[in-house]
């Protein structure tokens, strides 16, 4: 699998530094507490004291095994699912004889706790036993969860790298009806932009990664626009601020390009007059928003503004694969301007 596009999502161990990994151990505990004071209950009769003290040694087990797997998770999930296996095997159940000894034999000593009324190894043997059944229930819940995870990332990456084999043609033969355009026309300036355009996908070719820094990206917009600005003229005028958005800001090759060729083939190449292609950015909390402008004819028939969606649809999905729940690609048109926004997190590594 490729790592630049491995998220959490795909370890075998998941992240007890988190508050909802959190809450879910410690749901689970007082489920556990609950079960073990019921059938305690039919013994002893009482309930609410049983599931007090159980649902104190659960806990004090549950966020001691997760502040150890939350503070050595990363040197954790370098290892194999089965070593972690073993890894989580052992420390829940020695962390549960720890507790146990801690609870029965050292607090009563210090009078900070009441003396148990059963005999030590009884109780060593109960808690070690339940941990042992608990642990091994729950080691296969998460194999089974891994595996799962493991092919709903296949199948996604499936589709992106179906979806990114559909974008790079699609941007070639509009490049190419470009220069084929103007081969009668100017020669000179069809081999011109056959070079630029050579330079352009040498550059963008060199990479199959997932996510690339944003300066790659932007350069690739560059020279598109560059090929652009030659066969417009003054025709095209562009305004371009992205110096908000930092270099090394991550983003799924070719997802700014095809919005901008789309506000230059819908917008402003069927108008006589031509037009102001804006492209600015902000960033805030974390979110990187970019905005592209650029106006339409409203006389224009609608058929030949949405005669092309694909590369649109293309980015959506891409941008939710590589950001789930995080991108936001949205179109509007108002008052002779149709903008383009694109929202994605402030990602610097391929985590």
């Amino acid at each position: 699998m490729d790592k630049s596009f491995l998220t959490d999502q795909s370890y075998f161990l998941p992240d007890m530094c988190r508050a909802k990994n959190v809450l879910y151990l410690t749901l689970i505990a007082q489920l556990l507490a609950i079960i073990l004071a019921l059938n305690t209950s039919f013994i002893s009769g009482d309930f609410w004291n049983a599931l007090s003290l159980n649902a104190l040694f659960i806990l004090w087990v549950g966020f001691t095994c997760a502040s150890i797997f939350c503070a050595f998770k990363h040197q954790i999930n370098r290892c194999s699912p089965i070593y972690i296996c073993i890894l989580m095997f052992f420390t829940i159940n020695i962390t549960t004889l720890f507790i146990t000894w801690v609870i029965s034999s050292l607090l009563p000593q210090l009078d900070l706790f009441m003396t148990p009324s059963q005999n030590h190894m009884s109780i060593y043997f109960r808690n070690v036993g339940i941990s042992i059944i608990f642990s091994l229930i729950l080691l296969r819940f998460l194999y089974i969860q891994f595996q799962w995870r493991k092919q709903s990332k296949a199948e996604a990456n499936a589709q992106l790298d179906a979806l990114q084999a559909r974008i790079r043609p699609h941007f070639l033969f509009n490049s190419l009806n470009t220069i084929a355009s103007l081969t009668r026309l100017n020669p000179a300036l069809a081999e011109t932009l056959t070079e630029d355009l050579s330079e352009l996908f040498r550059a963008n070719m060199q990479t199959s990664k997932r996510l690339i820094p944003f300066k790659q990206e932007l350069t690739l917009v560059q020279q598109y626009l560059n090929i652009e600005q030659t066969r417009l003229g003054e025709r095209l005028l562009i305004e371009i601020d992205l110096f908000a958005i930092p270099d090394n800001a991550l983003i799924p090759p070719l997802s700014i390009q095809p919005i901008i060729e789309n506000a230059i083939y819908h917008g402003i190449e069927p108008s006589e007059k031509g037009g102001t292609l804006s492209i600015v950015a902000h960033m805030d909390k974390n979110i990187i928003t970019l905005l592209v402008k650029n106006p339409i004819n409203l006389d224009q028939p609608t058929s030949i503004r949405s005669s092309n969606n694909m590369a649109i649809n293309n980015i959506r999905l891409r941008m939710a694969q590589c950001f789930p729940d995080q991108s936001k690609l949205l179109i509007s048109s108002s008052g002779g301007e149709f903008q383009t926004q694109l929202k994605f997190p402030y990602q610097t590594k391929y985590s």
